[in-house]
């Protein structure tokens, strides 16, 4: 009977003959390409014309834009790591968005090697102070060398490279450290004189009143005073349009080669 009933469909309705297999065979055709494309769709993306999209640490550098045309500064600090303000400070930069350098002492470095690799991880740049903060100037040539030579391997040792920059303590050099620490020397060019005064009011009167265009702010991140100074410091020169960059950067920014045994005091325009 079942039989019967399907002869007489396809005798009295002839379309059916051959329009039905069509369709349903299209209908089979694209679900076989559908299942094809989604099944082999994560390997269509990993074809050539079609790479597949991956997450890639960007320097942050280039979260901050052009820093073509903008008022540049960079922030400085000596003598650390120190005892909890180092920390402290770190807390501040991040909160705040603004990244410094950081010269810090070998004898320093070796005690609380965490720090310094914080600062290095959180994109700062830590560079050399030498080891102990001698005055280089005033030691025999086989000490000053010593000194220099051991605050590098204590660098090495505790960021896994050379350090590219050096601050000698007071600012003082001769021929020979110039010529023995292996890298540019880095001053400033606005001394706040926290060392001095020791208040932060002071301290951030000093830097917002006198930073320009590509100075050099020299502080240090070893006094209590200085740390809360920060928070108004970095207010105060963003009310006036600067971007806070590394000395590399700053350095880069204007086009500056720094030459080894070379004295550099800032980067003006």
């Amino acid at each position: 009977m079942w039989a019967k009933m399907r002869f007489g469909i396809n005798k009295n309705v002839p379309w059916l003959k051959i329009g039905l297999p069509i369709v349903v065979g299209a209908f089979l055709i694209l679900g076989v390409r559908g299942t094809f494309r989604k099944n082999t769709g994560e390997q269509e993306m990993l074809t050539p014309e079609a790479p597949m999209r991956v997450q890639v640490k960007v320097p942050e550098k280039v979260f901050r834009g052009s820093l073509v045309g903008k008022k540049l500064v960079a922030l400085t600090f000596d003598d650390g790591p120190g005892e909890g303000t180092t920390t402290r400070l770190l807390d501040i930069l991040k909160e705040k968005g603004a990244v410094a350098t950081f010269f810090q002492l070998g004898m320093r470095m070796r005690v609380m090697p965490e720090v310094s690799q914080r600062a290095k991880e959180e994109g700062h740049e830590v560079e050399s102070h030498t080891m102990y903060h001698q005055n280089l100037v005033m030691l025999s040539k086989s000490e000053a060398e010593a000194d220099i030579r051991e605050a590098q391997g204590v660098y090495r040792e505790v960021l896994g490279e050379e350090n590219r920059l050096t601050r000698m303590p007071y600012g003082n050099s001769s021929e020979f450290t110039e010529g023995v620490v292996g890298t540019p020397l880095l001053y400033w060019s606005v001394d706040s004189r926290d060392w001095e005064s020791k208040d932060a009011e002071k301290v951030r009167e000093a830097v917002v009143g006198t930073t320009r265009d590509g100075s050099v702010v020299l502080m240090h991140d070893i006094y209590d005073s200085t740390i809360e100074a920060i928070p108004g410091v970095i207010d105060g020169l963003r009310a006036e349009g600067f971007e806070f960059v590394t000395v590399l950067e700053l350095a880069e920014e204007r086009g500056v080669k720094l030459e080894r045994g070379e004295t550099y005091f800032s980067f003006y325009p």
